[in-house]
């Protein structure tokens, strides 16, 4: 099913386009101060955590100006760098570094105590297979130091999370960072996405504008947000007004038609949708439940990698690979000797084949 367009939207898009109060860099620079810090307390905790349970010394003078590792601490401090790796990883992989949208404290402490859980695993689990490059091989690892650096890293990264948190929920009470929000449709979830969204400015979100899924009988306004497009200008609307979230929102949507809108817009443009969860009817297959304060929302279509998350994950491949290689080429080059003990001939076969036109080669 085809929309038809209206020659005009009843409002120029252009005008509830919302003004930047915070300039486009500082969200990223944020997330890195946030890796940054979070790394900082990674190593910071597992050093206090020796010195907690060994009460001996960290560094030791080595000459006139040089320090170095101490006796004690120098097995464990061959494990700082996977630390902070596996710390930061984890904190990622529970998505720690997303600032857009509502946010709980309650969720936030949970999911900050599963990467660090699971963090903690990893590293026990690294500090016994790795030993500093086999080089402690004989050394014994004490457990408490582990446990202890466990319970520093969890109440440190809440901290952060929470001084976070904080500073972000009084920008957005004064409108600093809020993501403009289309709503398509009119009706009782509509009005209460609407009404819920203006009334709660820590949720994240800001409507600037409401879609009408017809293009008969539209007026201007609707529950005091102004109607800027029908359903088949969505793709220029979202263009016009800088959109970044759109909430599907009426039960009559068409399922073809929203469709083939998403595909004019969502990807392309970065574009967030989301879909009241009683229109099932209309649902791709790539989606993720989320709530937005009282609102249970469906994700469609989540927008893919930034620059930043793209050079990061090709970073942690390039790394794990060749670590991985570094660490299993002995072992292999093992196994190639054993066969090559094992077996007669050659390592590489070399034989004449039938090629084109009866050729040999």
């Amino acid at each position: 099913m085809r929309l038809e367009k209206l020659k005009s939207p009843l409002v120029d898009a252009t005008l509830v386009r919302v003004p930047s109060y915070a300039p486009h860099w500082l969200i990223p620079t944020i997330r890195v101060a946030l890796v940054l810090a979070d790394s900082v307390i990674a190593a910071v905790s597992f050093v206090i955590a020796f010195q907690l349970r060994q009460a001996g010394p960290v560094f030791t003078q080595r000459g006139t100006d040089l320090f170095g590792w101490s006796e004690g601490f120098a097995p464990y401090g061959a494990l700082l760098l996977f630390i902070v790796i596996i710390r930061v990883l984890s904190l990622r992989y529970y998505d720690l570094y997303r600032l857009r949208g509502e946010f709980s404290f309650f969720d936030d402490g949970i999911r900050v105590f599963k990467s660090t859980a699971i963090g903690s695993l990893l590293i026990v689990a690294a500090a016994f297979l790795y030993r500093g490059g086999f080089n402690y091989r004989s050394f014994s690892y004490a457990r408490s130091i582990f446990v202890v650096d466990f319970f520093l890293s969890l109440a440190s990264f809440y901290s952060l999370r929470l001084l976070v948190r904080t500073a972000q929920t009084f920008f957005r009470q004064r409108g600093v960072n809020l993501i403009p929000t289309l709503v398509v449709g009119r009706g009782p979830e509509a009005a209460f996405c609407i009404k819920e969204m203006r009334a709660r400015p820590s949720l994240g979100y800001r409507v600037i504008g409401a879609v009408d899924i017809a293009a008969a009988g539209l007026s201007p306004t609707y529950e005091g947000v102004p109607v800027i497009s029908d359903l088949a200008r969505l793709p220029e609307a979202i263009r016009d007004s800088g959109a970044n979230e759109v909430i599907i929102a009426d039960s009559n949507v068409d399922g073809d038609a929203l469709f083939e809108v998403m595909m004019r817009c969502g990807r392309r443009r970065g574009v967030e949708f989301r879909i009241a969860p009683g229109l099932f009817n209309c649902l791709p297959s790539k989606t993720e439940v989320d709530q937005i304060g009282a609102l249970p929302m469906i994700r469609l279509f989540r927008e893919p990698l930034s620059d930043f998350a793209r050079g990061s994950k090709r970073l942690s491949d390039l790394f794990i690979a060749s670590l991985a290689l570094g660490l299993l080429s002995p072992f292999w080059l093992f196994i190639a000797l054993l066969i090559k003990l094992d077996s007669k001939g050659p390592v590489f076969m070399a034989k004449d084949a039938w090629a084109w036109a009866g050729r040999f080669f």
